[in-house]
């Protein structure tokens, strides 16, 4: 789902964004996402070890090194390529050792930390902070990693309303896990929803597996009239359209 974002609905709902308040605005009062739906969409722990790492001035070639087996030729300020993970550790060697296949895990994890939970705003790389969490598997499960994003998330919105005001760009440029936003969205907003794509969650599964295979993007037009009237009985669009509308409090 992470490659179908609807970008007409995060716009939307960044234009509604408060960072005083860390909510949205809307007709109904304000709403915002919370722990429990970060734990209920995506599965992630939200109680646990904060997500902290002290990074002094380190070499990060070694680290990289010992904990992944070699480090890029380009690597500057700790920051590696998504591009560079996917070319060297796409396919696990037949027959690897034990210490290969750990190193195969953590560039997997890392690259799902920096593609999907703490991406910047070109989503194209991450930074090796992040890999000294995984270098103990034991603790590396003990992170509130869901409180981690929904607070990355949170200030990456804040940003993004900040450059909104500064210009007349979009909010294209969000950082931050941008498809748990638009599953929060879908799940507190149902008539913007797409259809669910499966019938029953399998057992231990999160919500947003509902949503595998989203449907359509939403209009600007239509993202922007619906969220403005969500607590109506009736929304009527311009293009002879009409859709009844749950109130999202009651």
């Amino acid at each position: 789902m992470t490659g179908c974002i609807d970008a007409s609905l995060i716009t939307a709902l960044v234009e509604r964004w408060r960072p005083e308040t860390s909510t949205f605005h809307m007709p109904v009062g304000e709403v915002t996402i919370t722990l429990e739906d970060v734990a209920t969409l995506s599965g992630l722990p939200i109680d646990g070890e904060a997500v902290m790492v002290d990074v002094p001035d380190r070499e990060w070639s070694e680290t990289c090194t010992r904990l992944l087996g070699h480090a890029p030729n380009d690597l500057s300020g700790g920051v590696v390529k998504l591009s560079w993970l996917r070319e060297h550790f796409n396919n696990l060697p037949p027959n690897a050792s034990a210490e290969i296949t750990g190193q195969f895990a953590r560039a997997y994890a890392l690259s799902l930390i920096g593609f999907m939970m703490f991406p910047d705003r070109t989503g194209a790389t991450v930074h090796l902070q992040y890999l000294l969490l995984l270098e103990n598997w034991r603790t590396a499960g003990g992170y509130a990693w869901g409180a981690a994003v929904l607070a990355y998330l949170y200030r990456e919105m804040g940003r993004s309303v900040l450059h909104l005001t500064q210009s007349s760009s979009t909010g294209g440029d969000l950082g931050g896990w941008v498809a748990l936003l638009q599953l929060w969205a879908w799940e507190r907003f149902p008539l913007i929803a797409p259809r669910h794509t499966l019938a029953l969650l399998p057992a231990g599964a999160a919500i947003g597996a509902l949503y595998a295979r989203p449907t359509d993007a939403t209009s600007a037009r239509l993202a922007s009239a619906l969220l403005n009237c969500a607590n109506s009985d009736i929304i009527i669009i311009n293009d002879n359209a009409v859709a009844t509308a749950r109130p999202m409090i009651e």
